[in-house]
């Protein structure tokens, strides 16, 4: 999903399900209602795009997927309505490719005018001068206090501004409402403990001898996934500064967060681990009616409202020792190359892609959860039994690791998921000291990728 709020979403941004996907002059920004306003000033001049002067916008994206394909079509026919003289051409790639096509065009000094970026890359793009700082072209014409406080927080970088974001996506539990009727349990509710949360799996993991039919519980063990849980029990993967592992994923906290959730696996055993699920070859089991309670996606409760066949209800993660309710953020958004021969033009392109008071920019919400709270409210987002509780949620997403530092994501993915995936297939491992062997290969990793 990460991709889909890139994707979706990856999505939803937010979130979408609704969830995480580069220089000329310039004059003034455009008004907000979508004219050529006199917003926030910016340096030097730039064609208005109506006064004869043959002009081609570049968009960069990943999203090809046809309903995003509807949506920047849209902004595209709207704009050159409004622009005669202005021809936007959206380049789409499937997002791998996309990177390897942006990367070419950057080296070369020649890449799109918009640039679709995702979490991960939101600092890298904004202090290696790929993409510029949106606040300048955004006053008088958008308030960036309309993004949830949260998520504004998250994305602003050394106080600037790198994306318009184009929704997001969180994690909660999925639960089959049929299952715990039918096992007499009560549904989870916000703020339930993980305590809780594994007596509840252990009351609805069914067994027939010694081979289990129903399991009560299922996590995702990808390292983004299991962060939220961490930082609930007071741990971390990284520094605040993202520049070092040492005394974050090796500390206790860390530690005894990664023990629980071991031992749901081996000490409950009310849960698949990775060996299991290859086995089944993609099958997903909540769909099926095969694990009672799943950890889960935004974008996941679009698929299951199209099931008749479960009944489910949606709550938060359960709280660890900290108490405090939390979730991660995927999200994405387009920002303005510093490369761009017109910057103001594609301030108004992304204003008129992006803004809640858009067709195209309320179009987003259609997969993606609105990180705009006005957009929230006009959709009807934050009053949706399902896709209400993730809206909730956004001001509960932590400043996982992908945010910190921008190369976290790969090496995290290279080095730690797969220890994760160690640390719940063998219930013997000292989980203390692989952290601290993991520790010195990471902050090696981290250190060659930033030089």
């Amino acid at each position: 999903m990460k991709r889909t709020v890139g994707l979706l979403l990856a999505v939803l941004l937010l979130m979408g399900m609704v969830l995480t996907a580069c220089g000329g002059n310039n004059s003034e920004a455009p008004g907000a209602n979508g004219s050529s306003g006199t917003g926030g000033s910016s340096s030097g001049s730039d064609n208005s795009g109506t006064d004869g002067e043959k002009i081609e916008l570049r968009v960069g994206t990943w999203q090809t997927e046809e309903t995003a394909t509807a949506i920047l079509n849209k902004a595209k026919e709207s704009f050159e309505a409004k622009y005669p003289n202005v021809t936007v051409k959206i380049e789409a790639a499937p997002y791998e490719n996309y990177l390897t096509k942006l990367q070419t065009e950057l080296a070369a000094g020649n890449p799109p005018d918009l640039i679709q970026v995702g979490e991960q890359n939101f600092a890298r793009y904004l202090r290696k001068d790929i993409i510029v700082d949106l606040t300048p072209y955004m006053e008088g014409d958008y308030d960036i206090d309309d993004v949830v406080p949260n998520v504004r927080e998250l994305m602003t970088v050394d106080g600037k501004i790198p994306v318009m974001s184009i929704g997001g996506a969180t994690i909660g539990v999925y639960y089959n409402k049929k299952l715990f009727d039918a096992a007499n349990v009560p549904y989870p509710q916000e703020g339930w403990t993980w305590e809780e949360f594994v007596e509840l799996a252990e009351k609805l993991t069914v067994r027939d001898g010694n081979k289990i039919v129903q399991y009560g519980a299922n996590l995702n063990l990808a390292k983004d996934w299991v962060e939220p849980f961490v930082v609930g029990n007071g741990g971390s993967y990284l520094s605040p500064d993202g520049q070092t592992a040492a005394g974050h994923l090796d500390s206790d906290a860390t530690v005894e967060a990664f023990r629980k959730i071991s031992d749901l696996y081996n000490v409950s055993k009310v849960a698949p681990n990775p060996a299991e699920l290859t086995a089944l070859k993609g099958i997903d089991l909540f769909a099926t009616g095969q694990v009672a309670m799943n950890v889960n996606g935004s974008w996941a409760q679009a698929d299951l409202r199209n099931n008749s066949d479960i009944e489910f209800g949606v709550v938060p993660l359960p709280t660890m020792s900290t108490g405090k309710t939390t979730t991660l953020l995927y999200t994405a958004g387009f920002g303005i190359s510093s490369k761009s021969g017109h910057k103001d033009l594609a301030w108004k392109f992304l204003y008129e892609l992006t803004s809640p008071d858009t067709e195209a920019g309320q179009g987003w919400a259609t997969f993606n959860l609105a990180v705009s709270q006005k957009l929230a409210e006009t959709t009807k987002q934050n009053e949706d039994p399902y896709i209400g509780v993730f809206i909730d949620l956004l001001n509960n997403a932590i400043e996982s690791g992908y945010f910190l530092n921008p190369y976290w994501g790969s090496i995290g993915d290279k080095l730690l998921t797969p220890a994760i995936e160690e640390i719940v297939l063998e219930p013997n491992l000292d989980i203390k000291a692989k952290m601290g062997e993991l520790v010195e290969r990471i902050n090696f990793e981290l250190q060659q990728a930033a030089e």
